[in-house]
């Protein structure tokens, strides 16, 4: 009898052993599995963010130009005209300050898929998930808000011109310099006190959304970094 139980003991220990010894060898294959996929989703999101900050080089020239054009118009300083001249002649880009709006739409097509698949939650770092969610959600919600109050100001604008100066509004699409174009332009909004509260208007919504760009542009310099030491793990 004594025999038969060391037996079966002996049996049943190599069973569980062997249960165990699957269970943590599997173990260690998901997680090595885990490991993969994130190291592979990071890659993917550094690529992308190569791209991103491509777009925001040309999205900043663009952003920040618009906005000293249009500080230079409102401008009350002695010099006003002189500064406009020197700045732009080129009635095309007067044209993109006052009658059009900049919009931010950054690559990120493979951050949305992984969130849509929901393969973000094989992402290991929380800080790396915290700096995605902010970017992605808190500061370019913020751009996309100030961009649409700039949409609506910069409708007042173009509709004021093509009423009460439609030769301005048509002369815009012209790439050519025009000094001439210019001193309409200082003039006009000089002696047109209704045109300088709605250009206000469309002031404010460019520097917000200009604000916004530059955390967005701050955050993203911080993903980078997160990334790339996620990298070099």
């Amino acid at each position: 009898m004594k025999k038969y139980l060391i037996k079966y003991t002996f049996e049943f220990f190599v069973i569980v052993l062997g249960i165990s010894v699957s269970f943590l060898l599997e173990d260690a294959r998901q997680k090595k599995e885990l490991k993969y996929l994130s190291q592979d989703l990071v890659v993917n999101l550094l690529n992308e963010v190569s791209e991103i900050e491509s777009y925001l080089k040309e999205r900043e020239i663009a952003f920040k130009g618009d906005k000293t054009l249009l500080d230079l118009i409102r401008g009350d300083h002695e010099h006003k005209l002189d500064s406009l001249i020197n700045f732009e002649k080129r009635p095309v880009l007067y044209g993109a300050a006052l009658f059009n709006y900049r919009g931010f739409k950054p690559p990120v097509a493979f951050y949305n898929s992984m969130v849509n698949d929901g393969k973000i939650r094989y992402l290991e770092s929380t800080e790396l998930k915290k700096t995605l969610d902010v970017m992605h959600n808190v500061h370019f919600y913020f751009i996309d808000s100030n961009v649409e109050d700039e949409a609506i100001s910069q409708r007042k604008v173009m509709d004021y011109f093509q009423v009460k100066y439609p030769k301005v509004f048509i002369g815009s699409e012209s790439s050519k310099e025009n000094v001439e174009y210019v001193k309409r332009i200082e003039k006009i909004v000089t002696n047109d006190e209704v045109l300088r509260a709605i250009l206000y208007q469309k002031a404010i919504a460019m520097q917000y959304k200009i604000i916004g760009f530059d955390r967005y542009k701050k955050s993203l310099y911080n993903l980078k970094n997160i990334l790339l030491e996620q990298v070099s793990e």
